[in-house]
């Protein structure tokens, strides 16, 4: 007669356990990976390096863009006061240029004082 029983379990080993664990760690990866590409990939991206206050009634504000330098870009411009109000607002198309990533310094006329000024939006103009 055989001592082993017929019903016994069957042991998945631990490597077996390990190179199933990495493979699905892997595939995780990789679909984070393509989906932050394709979240960002052909988007406009700016950023603020700063403004200089010129008068009671101007800001200028500098910002760097990165997007396709063939297309036009609409970006969204604010001035803000001491107390964080609103005090200017505008919008600015910058035209096709030769280089990405490139520098602008946009004038933004203000109500009254602003303490900073920023771009809050940049996006492709409608080619329509």
């Amino acid at each position: 007669m055989s001592t082993t029983s017929p019903t016994s379990p069957t042991r998945t080993s631990n490597r077996t356990w390990w190179i199933v664990g990495t493979i699905g760690v892997a595939a995780m990866t990789a679909l984070a990976i393509w989906f932050g590409i394709a979240a960002t990939s052909g988007k406009v991206h700016w950023v603020n390096t700063g403004f200089d206050v010129i008068s009671d009634e101007q800001i200028d504000i500098r910002f760097d863009l990165r997007r396709d330098s063939s297309q036009a870009v609409v970006c969204d411009l604010h001035a803000l006061d001491e107390h964080h109000g609103r005090v200017g607002t505008g919008q600015v198309t910058v035209p096709p240029t030769d280089q990405s990533p490139s520098r602008h310094i946009e004038p933004l006329r203000t109500a009254s004082r602003a303490v900073s000024g920023y771009v809050d939006t940049c996006t492709y103009a409608d080619t329509n």
